[in-house]
């Protein structure tokens, strides 16, 4: 049962990143999500336009990961805050998909090294509807997310990614790839306002009359 599930990503895993002669330490959240319902989904990693502003954002960090990882760097676009990557979609039936997402086993090629912006899926960072400030909000369009958000096990992990993404440490990372913070969806339901990010970047982020 869900009630009784471990928050996998109580503990936080860390790998480190340099940058010159400095060293800062990167969290790699776990999912949550049991296999099994990943693998049984049809919604995740798929989607509808082969231009989707929903298309997985990677920073250069993570970009680097990636391509280490097997990914082509022609998969890659630069996207509009200078610093990070997007992923391009690529044909599959009727659809468009992530590149790294092999339909064939439902699993990700790179998943040990898949973006923040992918991990913490079903939660999403966006703008609000005004735009003034960024919101964590939660796609009900997950299967899994969408029978268990009134949970206390869900929302107690929705306090820790809130948690997460309010630490110094991502702030700033996110300040610095601010295209992971996605435009505002009506579809998405907002849970939390992430006020410490949206103090360091609601003066850098792009209006929500940008196209997304």
């Amino acid at each position: 049962m869900v009630g009784k599930m471990t928050l996998l990503n109580e503990q936080s895993s860390w790998t480190e990143t340099s940058k010159g002669t400095d060293c800062e330490q990167y969290p790699t959240l776990k999912q949550i999500i049991p296999s099994q319902t990943c693998f049984s989904c049809d919604v995740c990693c798929r989607f509808l336009d082969q231009q989707s502003h929903l298309a997985p954002i990677f920073t250069k960090e993570e970009f680097d990961k990636a391509i280490q990882a097997g990914l082509s760097a022609d998969l890659f676009q630069n996207s509009r805050d200078g610093s990070s990557r997007q992923i391009r979609l690529k044909p599959y039936r009727d659809l468009f998909i992530c590149p790294a997402f092999d339909p064939d086993t439902q699993q990700c090629t790179i998943y040990e090294h898949r973006p923040l912006d992918c991990q913490i899926y079903p939660l999403a960072i966006m703008r609000d509807v005004d735009g003034q400030k960024v919101v964590l909000g939660i796609d009900p369009i997950c299967p899994f997310a969408e029978a268990e958000i009134q949970t206390p096990f869900f929302q107690h992990y929705v306090d820790h990614i809130s948690s997460f993404l309010e630490s110094e440490i991502i702030v700033n990372r996110i300040a610095q790839n601010r295209d992971l913070i996605g435009c505002f969806q009506e579809n998405v339901v907002v849970v939390r306002q992430l006020t410490r990010l949206t103090e360091k970047v609601v003066a850098k982020i792009a209006p929500p009359t940008d196209p997304c």
